[in-house]
């Protein structure tokens, strides 16, 4: 309970603002114990004193603004229907648990359904499992929404899902796993935050962005997808994809299909049964800073275009280090890609010219084939270090362009480049 002296300093009143003093004045009434029952309208706060048990429908319905529902280590627990907590567009409506037990919410469709028109809820400290659909879902629901700090665990499809042109809201610190489809899906939805979360033994891939723009996935962790990792799709554009990692999925970390202008920083891909980042006719992306060593490939490349590929690693995979197929006007500038299976970089396709793609920098040591490999024309190779490698350090077709400064030495070709010039 908040507490008030009689008098107020004029300082106090100062810092605070005369806005801010109304608010607390007039805040909602502390919650209350209550035994509640199935399908029941809250609209004032409470603290459950019981589980409520198969529910035929929802589970409970908020029915004001401004409250907190608080299931105080309580089960909600339905029979494949309904929302175990439902809020058809009340604001400012906090779902918590107090205690120090574990607060269930199972077997309802959905485990929590923010619908359209909700603003500034949070979802939180619950363990949401066994629904049907999802065990969150925003539909339509915009601004500073945050489900945050739940177990969200084995749903018969997807574990959060934000859709509907939700905006704004953030999901943070959840442990998604074991759902039989995908872990966190973003479809049509712009300004979301998806951060700290820890996704693992998805059915599907564990985080999708479908048709998504605008929005920031931060130091998520995926593991053990039947499925990829990550996934921007159908023009998710200007996403940022920073400090997340990824382990042990069945498919690529990354993929970025049909997508443009999305900023991947520093983040750590490996283990995947594909590469660790993909872009499939994808253009004007940064890939900067990125760890995708330990994959069947690195970065991969295809009808994908004035792309910046700057300062990764991309070392000890399978296949190639970089591969770039029909890719044009992309900088790939200061990577490593070493000890590959396959080539350092492999470059592939016929550029018009001055649309051919730039390789500066980049060090190419060790792998079992070439250094670097470039087919066809118009591509530029500058400055680049290719040692130790098991065929020529560099491979140029005809009609390149040599820019200089390439070194290279103790590869197994004796000529060490071919269609560049190099010095050890």
């Amino acid at each position: 309970m908040i507490r008030f002296s009689r008098t107020l300093s004029l300082e106090w009143l100062a810092v605070v603002g005369a806005t801010a003093l109304i608010g607390v004045l007039t805040s909602a009434p502390a919650a209350h114990a209550a035994h509640l029952s199935c399908g029941q309208t809250v609209t004032t706060s409470v603290v459950l004193d019981a589980d409520l048990l198969n529910c035929p429908g929802d589970g409970l319905v908020v029915g004001s603004g401004g409250i907190t529902i608080d299931l105080n280590g309580h089960t909600l627990d339905g029979v494949g229907l309904g929302a175990g907590i439902l809020n058809n567009g009340f604001d400012n409506v906090t779902v918590t648990n107090g205690s120090n037990a574990a607060a269930e919410v199972q077997e309802f469709d959905y485990g929590v359904k923010l619908n359209p028109g909700t603003a500034g809820n949070i979802v939180e400290k619950l363990v949401i499992q066994t629904n049907e659909f999802a065990g969150v879902e925003l539909d339509n629901a915009d601004n500073n929404n945050r489900v945050r700090n739940n177990v969200i665990d084995r749903q018969s499809q997807r574990g959060v899902t934000v859709l509907g042109g939700s905006s704004d809201n953030v999901i943070l610190g959840n442990t998604i796993s074991n759902n039989q489809g995908l872990g966190i899906f973003v479809e049509n939805s712009a300004n979301n935050r998806l951060e700290s979360n820890q996704v693992s033994g998805g059915g599907d891939a564990g985080v999708v962005l479908s048709g998504s723009s605008d929005n920031s996935l931060l130091t998520n962790t995926v593991g053990g997808s039947s499925d990829g990792a990550y996934v921007l799709e159908l023009a998710s554009n200007d996403n940022l994809v920073q400090g997340n990692s990824s382990g042990q999925n069945s498919d690529a970390a990354l993929t970025v299909s049909g997508s443009t202008g999305n900023r991947i920083l520093s983040n750590t891909f490996q283990g995947s049964g594909d590469s660790g980042i993909v872009l499939q006719s994808s253009d004007g992306s940064t890939v900067t800073g990125n760890d995708v060593s330990n994959n069947t490939g690195g970065i991969e490349l295809s009808y994908s275009d004035n792309n910046l590929i700057r300062s990764n690693i991309a070392n000890d995979t399978t296949g190639d280090g970089i591969s770039l197929q029909d890719s044009f006007n992309n900088d790939l500038e200061l990577n490593q890609a070493n000890r590959n299976g396959s080539q350092g970089i492999y470059v592939v396709g016929i550029a018009a010219s001055g649309a051919g793609n730039q390789l500066v920098g980049n060090t190419t040591n060790a792998n079992l084939g070439d250094g670097i490999f470039v087919s066809k024309a118009v591509h530029t190779i500058q400055g680049n270090t290719a040692r130790n490698n098991g065929s020529w350090g560099v491979f140029a077709d005809p009609g390149n362009i040599d820019g200089g400064g390439n070194l290279a030495s103790g590869n197994s070709k004796p000529g060490q480049c071919t269609g560049v010039v190099c010095t050890p």
